[in-house]
């Protein structure tokens, strides 16, 4: 997980008020009185159960050093009762693989497979996760046949024979919650291959423990090439997340996107697919799409399709100075795929002129609406700046006071960016920015009721199939990581801007806790407003959040076409 952020991981306070039997109706001795426990702190005994202690009336002042002492503490904890009982962590480990194996063994599903598919990366990326944590994979050398499936040479298999059986079942099965009035501290649904818009297919033929494979180290991308002409290069845009990695690899290569799907030297390359033309360096072409393990093809005559130019854009990533968590997993996820950005803050908003050095501006998820752009500064400045005594600070921006907003200045310096053909992708939270100021037109969130939901994966439908936002996905039904919060709506006039809508119901449940969905059924999770401001630039709005904490892989794809087709929007 991700380090915590300020108040994150903190225990919460709780009193003795709360009703009896609910969440948190817990005697102040230590005992229950029907309720289920929480886990939260509070003027209670300590307990296996319970968060960190606060005595009544006191502040809560846990922070950062009090998290990675209690972290240091329980791992200098294990490692010393390690060392007094040797024998019985080993005997106890030698049990665990020893049951773990029999499991696999007696119980269905014997083992899971990751069949060939229209996108292998995606399939790469999540056999590459099962292996850093040890679970074995190989790939099948010959056909698999169970039942009346039929999986091909070249499929990769996990079976469940195995020291770590019981975790890649963990990982790979459908996570189905016993109780709704349960709840976790994060995720209830966490299966991979939906999580990664992979598909993963469990088998309960015990012949698949007896199947023939290669065992997998690591898996290195390595691409598929198509035709031997010399008129220019296409590469397929399956639903790959490298397709961006490569964009930026090859930023000085002009190419041109898709806008339909076409046919060239035996290959279906499907709207969103790069082609580049002769005269180009397609060695340097050919020499990137093998290494993100893409599939391409070098073509006899150029193909007669519409599309537009693949602008590399200039990227910003917006943050508050605080509740900096979750855009984090946004600076990581532009880091490893190779996406240069600038991370600005209030002091560069407000400084205006964005448009000099920004094609797009990301909002990801944080708290930041009219309440927060036109706070004021503080009575007494919050510096977060270089010194000798916080040597660590100041690494990624500095500023003479956290506190306030970037004010009317900065909502100038938006209006004027649009007006310029800037384009700003906000996410969850981050959409009351641009609704509140007047930038996404009739576009506003509302807050489905009735919902129990701990961040499930659930179902959601692809509503204007051509949008540039979903390139690449196969179908128009698609795995969300639904993370509460709002959803989108727009009034009649935008309504042909509406990207995508939540399934709803319990029929969309994919993995984990989700109760009362009907509310949810056709709620907008994404929406592309064209003319933000005086008819120019362009706000794409995601109610869901398409970068979680290097989860949903699956759903990237979202943000990254954004950013290629920034300024292509029908």
């Amino acid at each position: 997980g991700a380090p915590a952020a300020a108040g994150e991981g903190a225990p919460a306070v709780q009193g003795r008020g709360a009703a009896p039997g609910g969440r948190g109706g817990e005697a102040g001795g230590g005992g229950r009185v029907g309720g289920i426990p929480t886990g939260a702190g509070g003027d209670q005994l300590r307990e296996w159960y319970r968060g960190i202690p606060i005595p009544p009336g006191a502040a809560n002042t846990f922070t950062r050093r009090n998290n990675t002492n209690y972290m240091e503490t329980g791992v200098l904890s294990a490692l010393q009762l390690t060392s007094m009982f040797p024998e019985i962590i080993v005997e106890n480990f030698y049990i665990k693989t020893r049951n773990s194996i029999e499991d696999g063994k007696t119980k269905a599903p014997f083992g899971f497979v990751i069949p060939l598919q229209r996108d292998m990366t995606k399939a790469a990326e999540l056999v590459n996760i099962l292996r850093a944590q040890g679970i074995e994979v190989g790939v099948a050398t010959s056909d698999l046949k169970y039942g009346d499936v039929t999986y091909p040479a070249g499929s990769y298999v996990i079976k469940r024979d195995q020291p770590y059986g019981r975790l890649a079942k963990n990982l790979l099965e459908k996570q189905n919650f016993p109780d709704a009035r349960l709840t976790t501290y994060d995720d209830s649904g966490w299966t991979m291959g939906y999580a990664m818009n992979v598909d993963v297919k469990p088998v309960a033929d015990k012949a698949i423990l007896s199947a023939a494979t290669t065992p997998v180290t690591t898996v290195t991308l390595k691409g598929v090439f198509k035709g031997a002409g010399s008129a220019g290069m296409a590469i397929a845009h399956y639903g790959s997340n490298n397709m961006i990695a490569l964009r930026y690899a090859l930023k000085n290569v002009p190419m041109k996107v898709a806008e339909k799907s076409f046919t060239a030297e035996g290959v279906d390359f499907p709207a969103g697919s790069f082609i580049v033309a002769a005269g180009a360096d397609l060695a340097a072409v050919k020499a990137a799409a093998d290494k993100f393990g893409l599939t391409a093809a070098m073509l006899s005559a150029a193909p007669t399709v519409a599309s537009h130019d693949a602008d590399v854009p200039r990227v910003a990533i917006y943050s508050q100075w605080t509740g900096t968590q979750e855009l984090g997993w946004y600076r990581f996820t532009f880091h490893k795929f190779g996406i240069p950005y600038d991370l600005i803050y209030k002091e560069r908003v407000a400084k205006g002129d964005l448009k000099k050095d920004y094609d797009v501006i990301v909002m990801a998820m944080q708290q930041i609406g009219r309440a927060q752009v036109m706070a004021q500064p503080a009575a007494k400045p919050q510096p977060y700046k270089h010194s000798d005594k916080f040597k660590f600070l100041g690494m990624y921006g500095e500023t003479d006071d956290m506190s306030g907003g970037f004010g009317q200045a900065g909502v100038d310096a938006f209006a004027k960016f649009f007006e310029q053909g800037g384009t700003l992708i906000a996410i969850n939270t981050a959409t009351r920015f641009p609704i509140e100021f007047g930038f996404a037109r009739t576009a506003d969130t509302e807050m489905p009721v009735g919902i129990t939901a701990q961040r499930p994966l659930i179902t959601a439908q692809i509503t204007k199939s051509d949008s540039e936002v979903f390139y690449g996905y196969a179908s128009t039904t698609i795995p969300i990581k639904y993370l509460g919060g709002p959803s989108l709506k727009v009034n009649v006039s935008d309504n042909d801007r509406v990207l995508g809508k939540y399934t709803g119901g319990d029929a969309s449940v994919l993995s984990g806790l989700f109760v009362g969905g009907d509310a949810l059924a056709g709620k907008a999770f994404a929406v592309d407003i064209q003319g933000a401001y005086n008819g120019k630039g362009r706000v794409i709005l995601f109610a869901n959040n398409p970068i979680y904490r290097w989860q949903n892989f699956g759903e990237f794809n979202m943000v990254f076409n954004s950013i290629i087709n920034w300024n292509d929007g029908k």
